[in-house]
């Protein structure tokens, strides 16, 4: 192998009319800092003339040279420029002049290609306009530039939806609610709507074609009922599954307010309650009734079923709750429908107002629930897309653009993929 071709392997380059000297390295200070230049020569054989299109038969003739210096990326942590002096030709037929171009780089352009393309892998992690500009030794603005020139705010991604998909919001601006949709089988973004406005979102909706929204079998959401009018409407075919998440968590919520008004009404046991409060959230059949151990707030010996026991019998509506409560778990952990609705139909006059609340709102989602139950679908992708687009927030200390941000989170949930076609970089969606 040559040295040139050793070189431009170093670089990740292919432009073979990129021609390398002996001594074609060289440290300069550029804006203050000590930079390497890689220097090199750049020429282009033409067949015929670019501008006029005539038959090369020694009519391009040299006609001196232009030096640029083109970023590319950092080098052993130093800012790094290709210094290439482009060789100029001039036709004698039609008297224009002629610049050697190359690959590597766009034309008038003097950030290399693949320092954009490095800029958009680190696009894709929770890291901050800063501190991708400042590893490329390029502007913030660059680095948006580079961004909007993948992702359109003004294009419409709309031609295509997965069978199963997750919904769900989150903050994006101040006091701002965002409707996020992803894939439910890899977590993917689909797309976001900075609002959660029923009659906005059914807009939104309305630009998928009917075919495409006809596809869809599953929909997993939380317990908002808005939503529920919304998808009956414009997913027809689909079925609604409510996350097992928020459905544990609305019960443990109600569970835990009936403890803590047991607990302000019990000075003696006061720090009991409040101690030992993790016990009361534990399924009952987890619970260790073998081991024997000294508690806080205990004289005796105890195991853990004796602590939540004792707890227990010390209030007779936060026992019932606690019954209640672990029926129901144990109906969902085996994933008994049937047992499940024989529970939630049943009167239970003695347990608290928070948990009766909580049944009666579990009979109103009862169909749904029987879906989740039978599928194997749930939010925790939804989740942890909603945390990835919390962290691109915090660490950017926020975003005045809502679709810079929106762009961010396409990026980092690796929705656009990077293609080269005709030595141009585009990108297209899954």
């Amino acid at each position: 192998m040559s040295i040139n071709n050793s070189i431009l392997k170093i670089l990740n380059m292919k432009d073979k009319n990129l021609i390398f000297n002996d001594n074609f390295v060289e440290e300069r200070i550029i804006k203050n800092k000590r930079s390497l230049i890689i220097k090199g020569y750049l020429k282009n054989d033409f067949e015929k003339c670019p501008k006029c299109g005539c038959i090369n038969e020694y009519t391009i003739v040299k006609c001196g040279t232009k030096n640029s210096l083109i970023k590319i990326p950092k080098i052993s942590g130093l800012d790094s420029y290709l210094e290439i002096k482009k060789q100029i030709y001039k036709c004698n037929i039609c008297n224009k002049k002629i610049t050697s171009t190359s690959s590597i780089v766009d034309y008038r352009c003097r950030i290399s290609n693949n320092t954009k393309l490095s800029i958009i892998n680190e696009s894709k992690k929770i890291l901050p306009h800063t501190y991708i500009a400042n590893s490329h030794n390029v502007s913030n603005m660059t680095v948006q530039r580079v961004l909007d020139r993948i992702y359109n705010s003004e294009k419409v991604y709309k031609s295509y939806l997965p069978e199963n998909i997750c919904i769900d919001e989150f903050t994006a601006l101040k006091r701002k609610m965002a409707f996020n949709i992803c894939d439910a089988e890899n977590g993917k973004t689909i797309d976001i709507v900075l609002d959660r406005k029923i009659d906005i979102l059914e807009n939104y909706l309305n630009h998928f074609l009917p075919e495409v929204r006809e596809k869809v079998k599953n929909v997993v959401m939380d317990m908002y009922k808005p939503y529920l009018e919304l998808i009956t409407k414009m997913f027809v075919n689909a079925k609604i599954i409510i996350d097992m998440f928020h459905i544990v968590q609305l019960m443990s919520r109600s569970l835990n307010k009936t403890r803590i008004k047991a607990m302000k009404g019990d000075k003696a046991n006061y720090r009991k309650y409040k101690r030992y409060w993790r016990l009361f959230f534990k399924p009952r059949l987890e619970l260790d009734s073998s081991t024997w151990k000294k508690y806080t707030c205990f004289k005796d010996l105890m195991t853990e079923v004796d602590v939540i026991d004792y707890l227990l019998s010390q209030n007779e509506e936060l026992k019932n709750t606690y019954e209640l409560y672990q029926s129901i778990l144990y109906a969902l952990q085996r994933k008994d429908y049937d047992l499940f609705t024989k529970i939630i139909n049943e009167e239970y006059p003695l347990i608290s107002d928070y948990m009766k609340t909580t049944v009666e709102t579990l009979r109103e989602f009862s169909p749904y629930i029987k879906n989740t139950l039978e599928q194997p679908y749930s939010n925790g992708v939804m989740e942890r897309n909603n945390n990835t687009c919390k962290l691109i927030k915090r660490v950017a200390f926020g975003f005045r653009n809502f679709n810079n941000f929106k762009a961010r989170i396409l990026f980092a949930t690796n929705v656009f993929r990077p293609t080269k076609k005709n030595d141009d970089l585009l990108f297209i969606t899954p």
